[in-house]
């Protein structure tokens, strides 16, 4: 992570916005994908020793653009119970604020979302079995006949998504999602989200059901964000008016400012960085992702915002 190098470069006024999933060395067998503590660790103290400071999405946007100071927001998506038995640690020792992006139907370990019913379903079978199961539902979903396993998996409509995971689940998991949720509690509890948000974070929206926004119509997105809010205001204070796009897959760039002023948003957020993105005028902000390993480069934060801003011109 070539932080030194980064210093050479002037990257005042545009705010970062960091995000990532699962945190820590457990959960692997919930979400694969993730960041280990010491690479958080290591990520946001370097950001400091450059001079960046954190703070939250709701003071970011309130800032956005009134400075030039160099600001960072470090986020997460899906509500993962590592966000208070890892990251809250982390984020009390630095002194940063933190910022949830939650998806409501799996809070308090309610349920879980078809994309991680998945993740269990793969473990549970081959390739060859789950293949051999899709050819027989395909005329009942609608499964594309083309294409790699997941992007057969993910040519079922948003509407009929849940209903192929979980018989998918019934065939290939060794207990219930019940059962599931109760032994691995993966997503964040009501305690556990009380004694965030006393500790200074922010929950805000991911969604109800983890939906493909680019694939939804308006009706669709806009029930998604309010039962998301509802779903929320049984857990906290105050949802923070912003929402970030499952799979980073955004709606029509059109619609974003009319669905954040039906659904009382700020801003949306997605993947497509440029340099000049999330000012406060703008209804669509852009993040980097944390995992992955590569992430924190000149690649991510410099050459790609610059060559997207130029293609963008």
């Amino acid at each position: 992570m070539p932080f030194k190098a980064l210093s050479l470069f002037p990257l005042k006024g545009s705010h970062l916005v960091l995000y990532y999933h699962r945190v820590g060395e457990s959960g692997a067998e919930f979400y694969p994908d993730g960041i280990q503590s010491a690479e958080l660790l290591q990520a946001v103290q370097g950001f400091q020793e450059l001079g960046f400071r954190f703070c939250s999405l709701s003071e970011a946007y309130q800032k956005a653009g009134s400075d030039r100071e160099l600001s960072i927001s470090l986020t997460s998506d899906d509500g993962l119970a590592s966000n208070h038995d890892i990251v809250l640690l982390i984020a009390k020792k630095l002194g940063i604020p933190l910022t949830l992006f939650v998806i409501g139907k799996c809070l308090d370990n309610q349920a879980l979302a078809w994309n991680h019913k998945l993740i269990q379903i793969r473990r549970h079978s081959t390739e060859i079995e789950l293949q051999s199961e899709l050819v027989k539902l395909s005329s009942s979903f609608q499964i594309s006949a083309e294409g790699s396993l997941r992007q057969k998996l993910f040519s079922v409509t948003d509407s009929k998504k849940d209903e192929l995971s979980d018989l998918l689940w019934e065939i290939f998991c060794p207990e219930t999602q019940s059962e599931f949720l109760q032994r691995t509690q993966p997503f964040l509890s009501a305690a556990q989200m009380q004694d965030l948000q006393d500790n200074g974070a922010e929950f805000a929206l991911h969604s109800c059901s983890h939906a493909d926004f680019s694939r939804l119509s308006y009706p669709q997105m806009l029930a998604e964000l309010k039962h998301n809010q509802a779903d929320l205001a049984d857990y906290i204070r105050q949802p923070s008016p912003f929402f970030a796009f499952p799979y980073g897959r955004e709606c029509s760039r059109k619609l974003i400012p009319k669905l954040c002023h039906d659904a009382k948003l700020k801003a949306a957020l997605g993947f497509r960085f440029r340099i000049s993105d999330n000012r406060r005028q703008s209804a669509l902000w852009q993040r980097i992702p944390l995992e992955n390993g590569d992430v924190l480069s000149l690649e991510q934060l410099l050459l790609r915002p610059t060559a997207r801003l130029l293609r963008a011109r």
